[in-house]
């Protein structure tokens, strides 16, 4: 039998990590995420510890500059998420800060944004490859590349309590756990299949509470 994993020889105790920092990062992500679902803003600075530490393995013990450099960009944006949420969400804000979908037309300049952006990074990443140092040739460059952009874009969304995030984080966590089978990263897919379930758990919570709030789109 050719082609398939051999299950028994995934080091199953890794699956959070095998350092205490890794596995701080890993159990930070994940509770980070789960509150974000319940729309606690405490997930916020979970997800800023995450992305320091993440940060600091990347450069210091991995050697991982590029992914270096995508964590460290992911600490001011989870700090932004934070403000927003505590802002529009404390007791001076004017209305009750609830989910909402955008409005088609809205929807439709988000798509297109979207795409152009995952067209230009995509683009600027192959012109860069081998005449940057640190810039490897890309390996499944438009799946990664839609994962890298989307990411970015579900942040911000999730910040405005966009229900259109949700979707967002859909897209990543599919292409992740794909993306890692076929790098032969089974941990890492199962990592994403987790995250997957609780987008899930995170869209009912969410479409709850708009239905709740009686509003629809903004």
């Amino acid at each position: 039998m050719g082609g398939g994993f051999d299950w028994t020889a995934i080091e199953w105790r890794f699956l959070l990590g095998s350092t205490p920092l890794e596995v701080l990062a890993t159990v930070c992500s994940v509770l980070g995420v789960f509150l974000i679902a319940r729309q606690n803003p405490l997930g916020w600075p979970l997800g800023l510890v995450w992305a320091g530490i993440s940060a600091y393995l990347a450069f210091a013990k991995w050697q991982l500059v590029s992914d270096g450099i995508l964590y460290v960009s992911y600490i001011p944006i989870q700090l932004y998420c934070w403000v927003v949420w505590v802002r529009r969400g404390g007791p001076a804000a004017q209305r009750p800060f609830a989910p909402t979908w955008l409005s088609h037309p809205r929807q439709a300049v988000l798509v297109a944004v979207a795409l152009a952006a995952i067209l230009s990074w995509g683009l600027g990443v192959s012109a860069l490859a081998g005449r940057v140092a640190w810039i490897p040739a890309p390996a499944l460059l438009w799946r990664d590349s839609s994962t890298t952009v989307l990411n970015y874009v579900s942040q911000f969304l999730q910040a405005r309590k966009r229900m259109e995030n949700w979707v967002g984080w859909l897209i990543v966590n599919v292409l992740g756990i794909h993306i890692y089978w076929v790098k032969e990263a089974p941990i890492y897919s199962l990592q994403y299949a987790f995250f997957l379930c609780l987008g899930i758990y995170g869209w009912f919570q969410w479409s709850r509470s708009l239905r709740a709030s009686g509003r629809s789109c903004a």
